[in-house]
């Protein structure tokens, strides 16, 4: 009973057979943990008040590990062969590469850094049918992105629209644990063309061992020129919908300034794997400034 509820106890164990804390930090890719803070952030906007409540913050710390480990771990989990090929793999931006005896814990370590923080969730608000629901439609997305017979993240392009729920799924847990109504039509139209472009960028980025291995990825099925130029007209439609739904020139500039600046180093220059981290990293960069001018302005608050 005692050992269902074991956590590691090193920070960096150094036994390649054992999970530590060091590589389930990895599997949760802080260099993408900007994504689930942009995501949760959206619907508190110039809620200055929430920053005094525990909710607000035990929601944040939720979203930033427990949940990142559960959206990439069970990803890692499934692609232990491939991801020991990858290149990229091994950081804390990509992933860890584990063996196969290390990533055996990994599901039951998921599952009790996952409901046990909800379970406390709903214990301070109140919310325990809607937290409930929200975590069993959460595994249910990513084990239906990640795990047989479904395991949409290898029959692009249904990987797509299974992302999107999932992302979805982070705004909807702010809007549950802070008690506010959900965010604006503008939100979800914008949300879901960075979901989206930021998917494919990513996918464009494993085009070669995913190619490789057999993986159907909607990148791999459609070919490297139509992947950037879809990544180019999802950007394009994301800043369409920016000048649309917000009067706000500093997030109008980013988003035609990230078209730009994939037009000019995928399209017309060409990078190499080492240009591409960059040019991610500074895009995380970026970004982290931005979602602090958004939520103080408020601009995807209800």
């Amino acid at each position: 009973m005692f050992s269902m509820l074991s956590l590691p106890r090193a920070w960096d164990g150094k036994n390649p057979e054992e999970m530590d804390w060091k590589t389930l930090v990895k599997l949760s890719r802080p260099g993408w943990w900007l994504v689930h803070i942009w995501l949760y952030l959206a619907p508190t906007g110039q809620k200055y008040h929430l920053l005094t409540t525990l909710p607000f913050w035990l929601g944040l710390a939720y979203v930033l590990f427990p949940l990142n480990l559960l959206v990439y771990g069970i990803n890692d989990y499934t692609d232990v062969e491939l991801d020991a090929k990858n290149d990229r793999k091994g950081n804390f931006m990509y992933g860890a590469k584990c063996s196969m005896k290390q990533m055996e814990d990994l599901p039951r370590i998921i599952v009790l850094l996952n409901v046990l923080p909800v379970m406390v969730l709903a214990f301070v608000t109140g919310q325990w049918m809607a937290l409930t629901l929200w975590i069993v439609i959460c595994f249910g997305v990513n084990f239906a992105y990640n795990v047989e017979p479904l395991r949409l993240s290898s029959k692009g392009p249904w990987e797509l629209p299974c992302v999107v729920a999932g992302f979805s799924g982070v705004t909807t847990l702010a809007s549950i644990v802070n008690n506010l109504p959900w965010a604006p039509a503008g939100y979800w139209a914008h949300m879901t063309c960075l979901v989206l472009r930021t998917q494919l960028w990513t996918e464009f980025l494993d085009f070669d061992p995913d190619a490789a291995c057999g993986r159907r990825t909607t990148s791999t099925l459609i070919g490297k020129a139509a992947s950037k130029a879809l990544v180019c007209t999802l950007l394009g439609l994301e800043a369409v919908v920016t000048w649309y739904f917000f009067d706000d020139w500093l997030m109008r500039i980013f988003s035609f300034s990230g078209m730009l600046a994939f037009v000019a180093l995928e399209v017309i220059r060409g990078t190499n794997d080492k240009e591409k981290k960059k040019a991610m990293k500074a895009q995380n960069a970026l970004g982290l400034s931005l979602v602090f001018w958004i939520w103080h302005k408020g601009l995807f608050a209800a």
